[in-house]
């Protein structure tokens, strides 16, 4: 069996000379100290071995081992190198010092070099770790292997060389520093002390893409795809052209390293004077075997029904950690209160390396919400020293969810995380996330006191909603403690739901969403129990639904629990969007797959994400609010904000004026809106369209409503033209629908595809 190499701790800058300038590189540099403390007897008796052969051999150190740069750095074109000269290593003191070479590849910094001698003066700046393998890199024949058993993901293009050399191809991606803000003062510095953390407000990937060559002295920052399962893979330093070659940051780590989709930023410079076309280079890299613990790991996560899933999607903050696990969770929230009056802290910070106590800001014995949240944003910035613990200084209890941090992939925003009783303010969420802390992790939205201390407050209002929302898009992770009843569960905020770990898997499947209203009143359950089911049962085996389709309810008693309880027996997927039910006199049902509760404030939002992800709605017997919810489905039809489809109105019992339907004066209203009308002899025509009301069908049983909704889907557009739907304000709304990111069931998109296709030979 291969050795792993020998990966090192970051080291640090620990002198910098004078600048000097690089002919051959056309660049500025300086000579400088890495400096290595707290080193182990291993690492030092290493590294003296091979000093000591680098001397008898003829060989730099570099022909032994390499420095891998941080990727930050790379990111904005300074590299390190060994410099002239030996290690010097102290038992005593436990240091490694070795000369190295800093230089400033990027042209947009060539005066910013001078900056770092002041800089690791007044901080401590990390500058690389050491690579050092022990034995040779997988062979060709191990790596096809590795592949065969989906632990290694390549692209499409790539080339396996004999000797186990794997060769990428550039992918057409540029990323572009913005000029402006690197001339602000001490932007510089916070790209240098955070790395690529501090990278996101200063480099974006350029909407022109990949230019077709990449010019003499020019430095480049571009990508590659690969997922790595248990390996460590080490970039070579020259591509396949020996004029270009690539920055310090050069290792991917094994587990860290997944996720296919995920570009790999490559940092490359033509040191020659030729122009060179772009499309011909490739990376090169070899692939050593990691260490035990990532090979645990990978044990563990990439089991064979799996691995390529996972590699292919990138193995998650979940699998790595097991934060939907309560206990897991639970424990972060170890000495944290929901009160300054309790003691404890408020919040903490962590990551691989350390963890921070976030203490309760407060004066006279009142806590301060806007001095806490100030406090948070200078924790969040390593501005502040007081509660840091490192090393032996942070609690057992904790060191095992550290040290899974460290293999947390994608950008690694993910491995730093966010703890506290409730969540902070979206303009904190914000700074959270500038700092590169990607996951938050809380017990509550809102603050609780001392009277409401056992109740767990879930409600959102609609601007918190909105901005996790956004949030979560951008890459931030919320996972919410759930305390049900004496009963816990971890939900993530996934696509506008808190769902669970089995609701993540499986909301990307769905798509159609079929909502269903009514009243609260917990005797219609019963009543209502046997023909739901028969009704859901022909929904789930009809061929355009089976496993893909999800009811959605109001997460109340009542219509919306008996939707939920038959949804659950069947397997059906559960969407549940809630108000503060419990001022209602109502308890709340958070048993669905994806749920999210809104303040009563919120009842519009609430009311649009139930209507925008349904393609089709159910009105059950109801009151007040199932009422209003008529209005607002038909109101959303009508501006386009939700598809055209069969709005099934049900009342199995005639509970309406004298034993007629409920909702017929309801629809005879709508009905009236539609015809021509007059005043004071001026005609004022139609006050609403006549399709929006045609969709609508009142029926006395669900066997009508399922026949209803099965021969729209049999013919759509038929169903369409038979209810005088304008085709251009259905392909309208789809268009509104893919903008807010709803899917669009295949049933409806080919449908619409022949309408867009009609439309543009009507145009011609």
């Amino acid at each position: 069996m291969k050795s792993s190499p020998i990966i090192t701790a970051d080291g640090q800058l620990a002198a910098v000379s004078d600048v000097h300038f690089n002919q051959r590189l056309s660049a500025p540099q300086v000579q400088g100290v890495i400096q290595f403390a707290h080193t182990s007897d291993t690492i030092r008796g290493l590294i003296r071995d091979i000093g000591d052969r680098s001397r008898s051999e003829g060989k730099p150190l570099d022909a032994y081992m390499q420095i891998s740069g941080r990727s930050g750095h790379s990111r904005i074109g300074i590299d390190v190198q060994f410099g002239e000269g030996q290690a010097n290593i102290s038992d005593s003191q436990k240091t490694v010092e070795i000369p190295v070479v800093v230089t400033a590849l990027n042209k947009l910094l060539a005066e910013s070099l001078a900056d770092l001698k002041n800089l690791i003066a007044a901080t401590p700046v990390d500058i690389g770790r050491l690579f050092i393998p022990l034995g040779d890199a997988l062979s060709r024949e191990q790596i096809l292997d590795a592949l065969a058993r989906h632990w290694l993901l390549l692209p499409e293009r790539h080339e396996i060389a004999a000797d186990g050399v794997i060769e990428l191809p550039l992918d057409n991606i540029r990323y572009i520093l913005s000029r402006r803000l690197l001339g602000v003062t001490h932007n510089f510095s916070e790209m240098i002390i955070k790395g690529k953390h501090g990278l996101s407000l200063f480099q974006s990937a350029s909407p022109s893409g990949l230019k077709t060559a990449m010019h003499s002295k020019e430095f480049l920052v571009s990508a590659i795809r690969i997922a790595l399962g248990p390996f460590t893979a080490f970039i070579e330093r020259t591509l396949n052209h020996p004029d270009v070659f690539h920055l310090a940051s050069r290792l991917l780590d094994g587990i860290k390293t997944t996720g296919l989709a995920i570009p790999r930023q490559i940092e490359i410079y033509n040191q020659g004077d030729e122009d060179i076309p772009t499309d011909q280079l490739k990376v090169r890299l070899k692939l050593y075997t990691a260490d035990e613990r990532v090979a645990e790991l990978a044990d563990r996560i990439l089991v064979p029904a799996r691995a390529a899933r996972l590699l292919e999607r990138g193995v998650d903050f979940p699998e790595l950690t097991d934060i939907f696990n309560p206990k897991v969770c639970a424990a972060l929230f170890d000495e944290i209160t929901f009160s300054a009056d309790r003691g404890g802290c408020y919040g903490r910070i962590l990551m691989s390396d350390k963890m921070i106590n976030i203490p309760w800001e407060q004066e006279d014995n009142y806590w301060l919400p806007e001095f806490q949240w100030r406090l948070i944003y200078e924790y969040a910035r390593g501005k502040l020293r007081e509660g840091v613990l490192k090393g032996d200084e942070i609690p057992k209890r904790f060191l095992n969810f550290l040290d899974d941090l460290r293999y947390v992939g994608g950008e690694q925003k993910l491995a730093k995380v966010f703890i506290a009783d409730c969540l902070p303010p979206t303009d904190t969420l914000r700074v959270l996330k500038r700092n590169g802390i990607g996951v938050i992790v809380v017990r509550s939205i809102t603050a609780r006191t001392e009277a409401d201390r056992f109740k767990q407050n879930i409600s959102l209002d609609q601007a918190t909603y909105e901005e996790i929302f956004r949030l979560e898009r951008e890459g931030v992770r919320f996972y919410l403690l759930f305390e049900d009843n004496e009963a816990r569960q971890v939900r993530e905020f996934y696509k506008g739901f808190w769902v669970t770990a089995q609701g993540k898997e499986r909301i990307d499947s769905i798509q159609t969403t079929i909502a269903l209203f009514g009243s609260s009143a917990d005797t219609l359950k019963e009543l209502l129990r046997e023909d739901m089911t028969r009704f859901l049962e022909g929904l789930q085996n009809n061929f355009h639904f089976k496993d893909r389709f999800a009811v959605a309810h109001g997460s109340g008693p009542g219509v919306m629990k008996v939707v939920d309880d038959v949804a659950e027996r069947l397997g059906i997927f559960r969407f549940g969007v809630g108000i503060e039910a419990e001022k209602l006199g109502q308890v709340s049902n958070l048993g669905p797959d994806a749920l999210v509760q809104f303040v009563n404030l919120a009842l519009n939002t609430r009311q649009d994400i139930l209507d925008r992800r349904s393609i089709f709605k159910i009105f059950n017997i109801g009151g007040y609010g199932t009422n209003y919810e008529i209005n607002m489905a038909l109101t959303f039809m009508k501006i386009g904000q939700c598809l055209p489809a069969p709005y099934v109105f049900i009342d199995p019992f005639g509970v309406g004026e004298d034993g007629g339907h409920i909702w017929d004066l309801a629809i005879r209203q709508f009905q009236t809106l539609t015809q021509p009308k007059t005043a004071a002899g001026a005609p004022l025509g139609a006050m609403a369209p006549r399709w929006v009301v045609n969709c609508c069908h009142m029926v006395g049983s669900y066997a009508e409503g399922l026949q209803i909704i099965e021969r729209f889907i049999q013919d759509p557009i038929g169903y369409w033209q038979s209810k005088e739907v304008p085709l251009a304000s259905v392909v309208e709304a789809v268009r509104h629908l893919e903008q807010a990111h709803v899917p669009i069931p295949t049933y409806i998109a080919g449908a619409v595809a022949g309408i867009e296709t009609e439309l543009v030979d009507q145009s011609a």
